[in-house]
């Protein structure tokens, strides 16, 4: 039944609620307020500013933390939200079309997908401007790999937990890197904390 109008919030009562991983036992639910989404989001806009020119494309399921910054980051600035339909939400070459067809300037998913979009891509090229990927170890050919189809994105490298609200530090690659052995099996590095942020 829809509601008669906007309901009223504290910033401390909860946004929505999430179970981690399991990684470390059983997973939890955790509760995130809104202050906590709200901060996150705005520590992202200090390091990588969206407007509403931008276009995202909703990749990340809505039970995973990534999905918040589609939900609220570039739709709380006035840009856009490209939804693929269930079926299209794991066809790479579906993705790379949609990105192409909607003018999609950010990504924002866990760095298997990109490496899904990449291949799919092959030498193509792609309107991308921001990169931003968590959820697990970024590789060290990603940043050379977008380069070539994106040269003028930033990839910005991310971690954090459920529990710390989506992203808790930042590492920017340089654009058009290549592969540095050295790091090749570990990935790129978790970075510095985002602003506001203490580890």
């Amino acid at each position: 039944e829809p509601l008669a109008g906007p309901v009223a919030v504290a910033p401390d009562d909860p946004a929505y609620l999430l179970f981690t991983s399991g990684s470390t036992g059983r997973p939890k639910g955790v509760e995130v307020a809104h202050r906590a989404a709200v901060a996150t989001i705005r520590s992202l806009a200090r390091v990588a500013p969206v407007g509403p020119d931008d276009r995202a494309i909703a990749l990340s399921a809505l039970d995973f933390d990534l999905s918040v910054y589609d939900l609220f980051a570039v739709l709380s600035v006035g840009g856009a939200v490209v939804v693929p339909a269930e079926h299209e939400r794991r066809d790479a070459d579906r993705w790379r079309d949609l990105v192409r067809a909607h003018g999609v300037t950010v990504w924002n998913t866990v760095p298997a997908l990109l490496d899904m979009l990449l291949a799919a891509t092959g030498d193509g090229s792609l309107p991308l401007r921001l990169v931003l990927l968590g959820g697990d170890v970024v590789g060290a050919d990603l940043p050379g790999r977008l380069s070539a189809c994106a040269p003028a994105a930033r990839l910005l490298a991310l971690g954090g937990m459920t529990e710390a609200t989506i992203h808790s530090t930042v590492h920017e690659a340089a654009a058009g890197s290549p592969a540095d052995p050295a790091s090749s099996a570990r990935g790129l590095p978790w970075g510095a904390p985002l602003p506001g942020v203490r580890l």
